[in-house]
């Protein structure tokens, strides 16, 4: 029998490494959709007594949930884990630099796939929500290691997508990210010249709001420090991979906001378009959830039943 049957098959000894809200998110979910043996280690005694359970010597299925700041070490401490644990399948949850996935699975002898996860980071419930809420993508090292982990989410109860390897989803997860960065930065920077022609920068973004709301593809940034757990940080893993002026410059341009935000003025004007940009995207995802909740109503009805009132 193939591995990836025997994961869909029988009941799997699942572990968790590390228990960060990614990881304790994904451990509860594992552990209540009742499929699952789960298991959990942290480097952190005080984490690692919140599951109080012993771990057995050996595994079926590894998740690793923990921080990726140099791909060798990350790669190192990943390895020491499959050696002490011995699991058939290796599911790296992180975000890595590309590449990382196939060193890992160079290492090692068994199954290896990459599948980010996506959301904000809030409480370990919200993310767990979060993991919930977005389809599980899913690269692996080889064919059987990506459908081998989608058998494993799907068994979980997660949709999932198979990408054809994990260098792309390495790159997905970055670029997510990036791609946010990036366009914070240009709101940064329309900031800096709007300021440099004393403009009022608010009324200029009531315009490419409007433009936004008829068009859907320019959407509004604060034009605040880049702060979180992610975009950040996952710029700086991508340059170490790629060398790029691109990135660079958003580097130096957040480093340059957080100079600009100590004047009173400045923090004003940024706190103003924070607030319009969470409006616009609370009515934008209100009016898409309408019409999705609307498009499968009229799915499962025959359409006389929808009145005007309805829609």
């Amino acid at each position: 029998m193939k591995s990836e049957e025997r994961i869909r098959l029988k009941r799997n000894k699942v572990l968790v490494v590390g228990l960060g809200e990614v990881g304790l998110a994904l451990f509860g979910l594992l552990r209540d959709c009742g499929k699952f043996d789960v298991y959990a280690v942290d480097t952190d005694k005080n984490k690692a007594h919140l599951i109080d359970r012993e771990v057995p010597r050996e595994v079926n299925i590894m998740h690793v949930c923990i921080p990726c700041v140099e791909e060798e070490k990350f790669t190192d401490a990943v390895v020491d884990c499959v050696t002490r644990f011995n699991p058939q399948l290796v599911i790296v949850n992180s975000t890595v630099p590309p590449g990382t996935t196939m060193h890992v699975y160079s290492r090692c002898r068994c199954l290896v796939a990459h599948s980010p996860v996506r959301g904000v980071h809030k409480t370990p419930e919200y993310m767990r929500r979060e993991i919930m809420r977005w389809t599980k993508y899913v690269g692996g090292a080889n064919a059987r290691s990506g459908r081998a982990a989608c058998l494993h989410f799907e068994k979980a109860g997660l949709k999932t997508q198979l990408l054809r390897t994990c260098t792309d989803t390495e790159l997905a997860k970055l670029f997510e990210t990036t791609y946010r960065a990036w366009m914070i930065v240009c709101f940064q920077e329309m900031h800096r010249i709007s300021r440099h022609f004393k403009a009022n920068f608010d009324e200029i973004v009531d315009f490419l709001e409007d433009t936004h709301r008829t068009r859907l593809d320019r959407p509004i940034m604060f034009p605040d420090v880049i702060g979180g757990h992610c975009l950040i940080p996952n710029i700086r893993l991508l340059l170490k991979a790629y060398n790029s002026d691109l990135l660079r410059l958003a580097l130096k341009s957040n480093k340059k906001r957080t100079i600009e935000v100590k004047v009173r003025a400045i923090k004003n004007e940024t706190d103003k378009i924070r607030r319009r940009a969470a409006v616009v995207e609370k009515d934008l995802t209100d009016g898409d959830l309408t019409r999705r909740n609307l498009a499968t109503r009229s799915k499962n009805q025959p359409t006389a039943f929808i009145s005007p009132k309805q829609s």
